[in-house]
């Protein structure tokens, strides 16, 4: 059999830098065929996607990717391992993936995975130092970071950068769930994850968001391919704070409530809630859930397919062979109750781009995006 590699996205949007990834990722893993987990219309970052799934899945596959799943709304916007946890779970269940590719700053892969196992395998000394970090009131992921790093002093540069924290939560859900899958780390290449300008070919997705917000589409055409660029004209763009109203209806009784009272926009909420002991990406998940009331069950409970190129339609055909969870195709077809959040969801994405006239695409009717 074939490999295939797996890999964990949000493509938001999809630009130079990912697609330099897929290629790499092909590359080193000595794939045959790349089969993405990608969020839906709702991120990590606690936001909407600047534009849906559906356009996203698209560049997806017109950057290389073979085949795309959805990664449930749920598991899309939770924290860090949440997030990682079950997207390395829908591909070991697809009982196909042989090899799991992922960006990061320091690609040391045995580097990576000596902190993941200290952080699968937890000493009474870590818990005690993490446990005097948290009380001093600073953030878990600081408090964690610096437990660590008394223990494995080289930590101290690898676990504060976001590609690789989240390549260390997939090295520890590899672990968990004792799949059978090859890890490879990618060098990550130009911009950094948080890094919001315009430099070279390779700029940051959140670069990018930040200019198209601002109204300056234009100045993505070189860091992005050309196809990708082409998919974002015409389309409508989302953000947190066109949520506010909704946000507002449903902050009563919740843990922002009262930092709700003086503002409107969600981000200014966010702002007058910060704390030294809770990240800004933390809060504006919480702000996210106030809005979607969405509580995930513990694991991912199905394998949706966003899209696949026609020439590997073979890999449709072995995966509902080879999945270990029910594969759906068509949401028509597929049991409300495992379901029903990703609907409501995308209702959800839509109202908040209501004001703009934007017809809402129904997630009923969308068909699988095939190139």
């Amino acid at each position: 059999m074939s490999k295939i590699c797996g890999i964990v996205a949000e493509y938001n949007p999809f630009h130079n830098g990912h697609q330099y990834h897929m290629a790499e990722s092909r590359k080193i893993s000595g794939a045959g065929d790349v089969i993405v987990v990608m969020s839906g219309n709702f991120v990590q970052r606690g936001e909407p996607a600047i534009v849906d799934k559906f356009i996203r899945a698209r560049m997806a596959l017109l950057g290389g990717a073979d085949m795309v799943l959805e990664l449930p709304v749920g598991f899309s916007t939770a924290s860090a391992e949440g997030f990682s946890f079950s997207a390395v779970y829908i591909l070991g269940k697809t009982g196909m993936v042989t090899d799991l590719c992922f960006g990061a700053e320091a690609p040391n892969l045995e580097c990576l995975q000596t902190i993941a196992h200290h952080l699968v395998n937890e000493t009474e000394d870590f818990k005690a130092k993490l446990k005097a970090g948290l009380a001093k009131g600073v953030s878990f992921p600081k408090a964690r970071a610096d437990a660590l790093k008394e223990i494995l002093p080289y930590s101290e540069n690898i676990i504060n950068s976001p590609n690789n924290i989240l390549a260390i939560e997939y090295l520890k859900a590899l672990k968990k769930f004792n799949f059978d899958i090859t890890p490879h780390a990618v060098p990550r290449k130009g911009a950094n994850h948080h890094d919001d300008a315009l430099i070279g070919k390779f700029a940051s997705a959140t670069a990018l968001r930040k200019e198209i917000l601002s109204g300056n589409l234009a100045n993505l055409v070189d860091f992005m391919p050309m196809f990708s660029f082409d998919l974002l004209g015409g389309e409508p763009f989302n953000q947190i704070d066109n949520f506010s109203m909704i946000f507002h209806h449903n902050a009563q009784g919740s843990a922002l409530e009262k930092h709700s009272a003086d503002c409107y926009k969600i981000t200014d909420v966010i702002a007058n809630a910060k704390t030294k002991n809770i990240t800004y990406t933390a809060l504006k998940r919480l702000a996210l859930s106030t809005v979607l009331g969405i509580t995930p069950p513990k694991l991912p409970q199905y394998i949706r397919v966003l899209g696949f190129r026609r020439e590997k339609s073979y890999l449709l055909s072995q995966l509902q062979t080879s999945a270990e969870l029910p594969v759906i195709t068509n949401l028509k077809n597929a049991p409300p109750e495992l379901i029903s959040d990703e609907v409501y969801a995308t209702r959800m994405y839509w109202l908040g781009l209501k004001p703009q006239n934007i017809t809402a695409r129904n997630e009923l009717s969308s068909p699988m995006v095939i190139i």
